[in-house]
């Protein structure tokens, strides 16, 4: 059976040492004086001798350098007593030196220098670089003959160990500061001391204030009126401990626990702890089937009865949602938000659902780590908490600003904590003055006072006073907490080298990955290991999964971690990233697997897992956690070279991706979002045409975040243009889509009625559920049936457009999306509000109105609040129908969404005039015909010279500006074939001819 080292040796290690350096005094001048035979033999037995003393005190003979010898302490093997072993090696070399010898043998006489330091060495022992033999090296030679020399820091670490004579302090070669001498002189005596296991179930001391709190919290929540409490402090403080202190106080009482774990890795991945609870409950495999009966019957079992339209929420988040083509995603879906609240709704009423009967403890641990959807859970359990048995504790380093939660700040522990917690871990009455050496070390921290106790505990430190302690701790290497971890993992022996590997994986970790990464080392083996990591409270089982460990500390974790050295590291990693890429389905989620190949240096993997983390979250309309995943590939791609075949690909999906976070983060007209697509279409223009007709989603960002109409039009002929070959029909659909919905707003009616019909003859109703949440957020059908009716109204064949909007509102309807439900009101409520339909108009947009509340679309509220406040004004003289008016084309226009700004300026210069303000009317309507004619929106122009002619009218302007006005309504019509706005202008025009 290969051993550990056999399989996986570690090319080298950060670690503390000692080095020895022995030489022999006037060796030139013996070999001189002595037959060279003679001379041999000696120096063998000396060196043979030497190694014997060495190795029985945990040292090793480096490096045998003709007349001496170079040694580590500390090495292979991590010896907290490696320094104390280094010096006592020494005297007895001195010693064994002085020794009368054999008459065949030649007497010598040996100088010794040793150092402590850090050191980076390889793992063959064979490449060491540090201070510490560089040193030891320069002390021998300023030796007197069969004395030894010892550096400050070795000195430091065994004061309490060696009598010590300092000789002087000494200028050495290469070192800028004087090094002082010391010399031992003997051992003083001491009791030998052993390590004491630690016990793992230690009472909380000091937090008895906190506890009753939490207490009176859970006696309230007993009785229905339940809270959500915010434990907050930074690593070590004692926070999870105190949840659990608090937990086992309940143990003898009827109740539930769950238990949320957020990761630092899988902030990424939304809802993970959520999921996380799921998967424990009922099984991954139906969270990813969408079994709903199944789901509901697993969930019965646990006493949890969930609606069917719960039930359906939560699966349709969780189950897969692999896209038939990796590049089907186009742009944010507007209901979006409202996936996600009626997620969250739907996961809060899972976890409340037993509430009625039986009092809940819910806790969310490490919430500094939390996704934002996580986040959005705790926020909407804590304004419930109040009316139900619940109470709802959370873990966290940083301050969040959640609903109805009461924050309770953990500060370090006062003296008289302290001092408890030392005594109760001492097991009998501390050595006097130690409780308050402690605390002034660890500043009140629990980990770290329970850490330094137990390190004192397990080397007797009874009868010792400040001095011999600090002592100790420079004995022990330990200068803070991080010290103290490292040492309780030195302690566990071969154990410590599986630690490091787990904490490759993660804080949390599986028995058959550990298993892979040891390779043949037997499960018998690993087992022992992790019972002995299990003994000293280094990990802990985790009780939603079975095999499955995490670091009972992430401060132990990090300890393992930071003990390998980057290289070792990387190794390690790609171990596992070379696991993950093989399976078909891997073992660990996307954004972790992402990780693991960014760290194992496979830059083209990590991109592609951080990509499929990226879609996954898109998917689920969680675009903030999509974004720390895009950031993590585009990392990952720029460091990807440029001659790698698969970069252009990768880069182009990148920006694609990034293209929809960035429409749905920062607006549909944003900066940002046109930037990417600019940079996209650079790309995409330069590759072959498969290229482009697989990255389409590209095409419709760059037409969708085109700065103005004009600009629009001109690239929605481009991709029509450039589709045309294309098989896929759903592409091509999609092209014909940009195509009628620009060229409708550019006035040409026929061109859009044309892609309507084409684009129609190719629509798919099976493709079109998945689609539409990315076409604009509404069905591809809804949009061209909407659209015909606007155009057909304009070129004035009414009854098209009366059939055509009685169709696209059916359609809207049977579909059940929201975002097309909404969005064929707004066609119908633009068509009424052409025809100054007012009652229609105000009774579509109350509809559309409550629909947009319901599930939070912010654009479509303003929309609906605007048009109900016009046609309220256009009715009566209301002045709130005004205000209601001014407020949402004001949110309108913050929002970003003014997609229709001609017609909206003219419904506000008819608000102005109803008002009285007929010259701010006049002036809105010249800069919306302004703003029409340079961005290219045409097909309201005529109205806007009609109504500007109106105006003029009333403000008693010549006839000759009005009829002018009248003359451009008609010849733009007329251009745009628009007979219906037409004959409304020359009726005016015959009007004001009479």
């Amino acid at each position: 059976m290969k051993t550990l080292d056999a399989q996986f040796r570690f090319s080298g290690e950060r670690r503390q040492v000692t080095a020895l350096f022995y030489d022999i005094v006037g060796s030139t001048e013996l070999l001189l004086k002595s037959e060279p035979e003679q001379f041999f033999r000696s120096v063998s037995a000396l060196h043979q001798n030497a190694e014997t003393i060495i190795k029985r005190h945990g040292g090793f003979l480096h490096q045998r350098l003709g007349d001496g010898g170079c040694c580590f302490f500390g090495y292979p093997e991590q010896d907290e007593d490696a320094a104390e072993n280094a010096v006592q090696s020494s005297l007895e070399l001195i010693e064994l030196a002085a020794k009368p010898k054999a008459k065949s043998r030649l007497v010598f006489k040996l100088r010794i220098g040793v150092a402590t330091s850090l050191v980076v060495f390889s793992s063959e022992g064979n490449e060491i670089i540090g201070t510490a033999p560089i040193l030891a090296a320069r002390l021998q030679a300023e030796a007197d003959p069969n004395s030894v020399l010892v550096a400050e820091s070795t000195f430091q670490l065994t004061r309490s160990k060696f009598q010590y004579s300092l000789l002087r302090e000494a200028k050495l070669k290469g070192f800028d500061e004087p090094i002082g001498l010391w010399r031992p002189q003997g051992r003083l005596e001491e009791p030998p001391g052993r390590a004491l296991p630690q016990d793992l179930n230690r009472p909380i001391r000091g937090r008895e204030k906190e506890l009753t709190a939490l207490s009176k919290a859970w006696d309230a929540a007993s009785e229905g009126n339940g809270s959500a409490i915010a434990l907050v402090g930074e690593a070590g403080i004692g926070k999870s401990k105190l949840v659990r202190e608090f937990a086992d106080r309940l143990t003898k009482t009827e109740h539930d626990t769950v238990v949320f774990q957020c990761n630092r890795r899988l902030e990424s991945q939304p809802l993970h702890p959520f999921v996380a609870f799921l998967e424990a409950v009922v099984g991954a495999s139906i969270l990813r089937d969408g079994d709903t009966a199944a789901f509901l019957k697993a969930l019965r079992a646990t006493g949890r009865k969930l609606s069917e339209a719960s039930a359906a929420a939560i699966l349709s988040f969780t189950a897969d949602q692999k896209s038939s083509n990796p590049g089907q995603i186009r742009t944010t879906d507007l209901s979006g938000r409202a996936f996600r609240q009626e997620v969250v709704e739907a996961a809060t009423h899972l976890l409340t659902c037993k509430s009625s009967g039986t009092p809940t403890l819910l806790v969310f641990e490490d919430v500094h780590w939390a996704d934002g959807m996580t986040v959005e859970l705790m926020d909407r359990l804590g304004s419930l908490a109040h009316r139900l048995p619940v109470l709802i504790l959370q873990t966290s380093r940083i301050r969040r600003s959640l609903a109805a939660t009461t924050e309770m700040e953990l500060t370090g522990l006062a003296p008289p904590a302290v001092r408890d917690l030392v005594a109760s871990i001492w097991g009998e009455i501390p050595p006097p003055g130690l409780s308050d050496f402690i605390l002034d070390q660890c500043d009140g921290m629990p980990l770290y006072a329970e850490e330094l106790t137990d390190f004192f505990r397990g080397r007797h430190a009874l009868g010792k006073g400040s001095p011999e302690w600090r002592g100790l701790l420079l004995d022990g290497g330990v200068t803070s907490l991080n010290d103290l971890l490292s040492a309780r993992l030195a302690a566990t022996g071969p154990a410590r080298k599986v630690a490091q590997f787990a904490s490759v994986i993660g804080r949390e970790f599986s028995i058959p990955l550990l298993s892979y990464l040891l390779e043949e080392t037997s499960h018998q083996a690993v087992d022992v290991h992790i019972e002995r990591m299990l003994s000293q409270g280094i990990i802990e089982p985790l009780p939603t999964a079975p095999r499955t460990y995490q670091f009972r500390h992430v401060l132990m974790q990090e300890a393992a971690y930071g003990s390998l050295l980057k290289s070792d590291r990387r190794r390690i990693h790609r171990r596992i990233a070379d696991l993950l890429i093989q399976e078909r389905t891997p073992s660990l989620p996307a954004a972790i697997a992402a990780w693991q190949c960014a760290e194992a240096g496979l830059h083209v993997a990590a991109a592609r897992f951080a990509l499929a983390a990226a879609e996954a979250s898109v998917l689920r309309s969680a675009m903030h956690e999509a974004n720390v995943s895009l950031t993590l590939c585009a990392e990952a791609i720029n460091n990807i070279s440029s001659r790698e075949a698969d970069r252009t690909d990768l880069t182009l999906d990148l920006l694609k991706l990034q293209g929809v976070v960035a429409t749905a983060l920062e607006g549909e007209g944003s900066e940002v979002a046109r930037r990417i697509y600019s940079r996209a279409m650079q790309l995409l223009q330069k590759q072959p045409s498969a290229v482009r007709e697989r990255h389409f989603p590209l095409y419709w960002g760059w037409w969708f975040t085109a700065p103005n109409i004009q600009t629009q039009q001109s690239r929605a002929r481009i991709l029509v243009e450039d589709m045309q070959s294309v098989e896929d029909q759903e592409t091509k659909l999609q092209s014909y889509h940009c195509g009628w919905a620009t060229s409708f707003h550019a006035g040409e009616h026929n061109f859009c009625l044309d892609c309507v019909a084409k684009g129609l003859e190719l629509y798919d109703s099976y493709r079109a559920v998945r689609n539409r949440a990315f076409f604009g957020g509404h069905d591809a059908k809804v949009c061209g049936l909407g659209e015909s009716a606007l155009s057909y109204l304009l070129l004035d064949e009414v009854d098209a457009s009366e059939a055509a909007i009685q169709r696209c509102l059916d359609w809207a309807k049977s579909t059940e999306h929201v975002g097309s439900m909404v969005h064929g009101l707004y066609y119908a409520m633009v068509l009424r509000r052409c025809q100054g339909r007012y009652d229609d108009v105000y009774a579509l947009g109350e509809k559309m109105l409550s629909l947009a509340e319901e599930h939070g679309l912010a654009a479509s509220q303003a929309r609906a609040n605007m048009y109900c406040g016009w046609s309220e004004l256009m009715t009566s003289s209301d002045e709130n129908a005004g205000k209601r008016f001014e407020e949402a084309l004001q949110l309108q226009q913050q929002l970003g969404t003014d997609d229709n700004f001609s017609m909206h300026s003219d419904m506000r210069a008819q608000v102005l005039h109803r008002l009285g303000r007929n010259d701010e009317a006049l002036l809105t309507l010249q800069n919306a015909i302004d703003v029409g004619r340079s961005s290219g929106q045409l097909f309201w122009l005529p109205e806007l010279y009609r109504h500007s002619a109106k105006l003029r009218h009333a403000l008693s302007e010549r006839p000759s500006s009005i009829k002018k006005d009248l003359a451009n309504a008609i010849r733009i019509a007329e251009g745009q074939k628009a007979t219906w706005l037409a004959n409304r202008a020359r009726n005016e025009l015959d009007f004001f001819s009479r």
